[in-house]
């Protein structure tokens, strides 16, 4: 018997990024996605934005970017151009997907990717386009996303309520579990 998985993530996230394939691949029930507003996370939950960490919390960070990277194997730019970005425009958009029942599992793959590999601007309408239309989803989804400011604030705070204060982050059965490295224990749990 299989369990769903409630994730949650931030678009912008390079830990949600370097997650890969696993969880879709892996993941036996259903999963069910949350984008969230990550600063309202932060800020809620004691987070600290990158640029404003001290240099030995920023030095960590990036060992544990190089060390993920090279154990998954995933190539990773450690400096895009477009980081830090306004990940709002992302997060509606993956929403109103969702909301529609399009693949909102590639979509967000895509826009990880974007950031972190294609020097691309999540924050700009055409990139977003750009994303929509190479994953043959209806680009007129994206001005419905225009129009859920509301809906973002208000699941990002039930992101909150539920104990959410990183990404990624997955909820099954009421249980957390917080990062990518956690992908396995979560999945047995939720396989099972």
């Amino acid at each position: 018997m299989s369990h769903t998985i409630h994730y949650y993530f931030s678009p912008i996230s390079p830990f949600t990024y370097l997650a890969g394939d696993q969880l879709e691949n892996e993941a036996e029930g259903k999963i069910v996605y949350h984008p969230f507003d990550i600063g309202k996370v932060f800020a809620a939950t004691g987070g600290v934005p990158v640029p404003q960490r001290s240099q030995q919390r920023r030095d960590y960070r990036m060992a544990e970017l190089k060390r993920i990277s090279a154990r998954r194997g995933l190539a990773i730019n450690f400096q895009p151009k477009h980081f830090p970005v306004d990940s709002r425009p992302a997060s509606k958009l993956l929403l109103a997907v969702r909301d529609a029942g399009a693949d909102v599992g590639s979509l967000a793959k895509a826009i990880l990717k974007a950031v972190w590999l294609d020097e691309l601007d999540i924050s700009d309408r055409e990139t977003l386009i750009v994303l929509l239309q190479s994953l043959n989803i209806d680009t007129q989804l994206l001005s419905t996303s225009e129009g859920l400011d509301e809906q973002l604030d208000s699941e990002t705070e039930a992101a909150i309520d539920a104990g959410v204060f990183g990404s990624p982050f997955y909820i099954v059965n009421d249980e957390p579990f917080w990062g990518q490295d956690r992908l396995s224990e979560m999945l047995e749990l939720a396989n099972n």
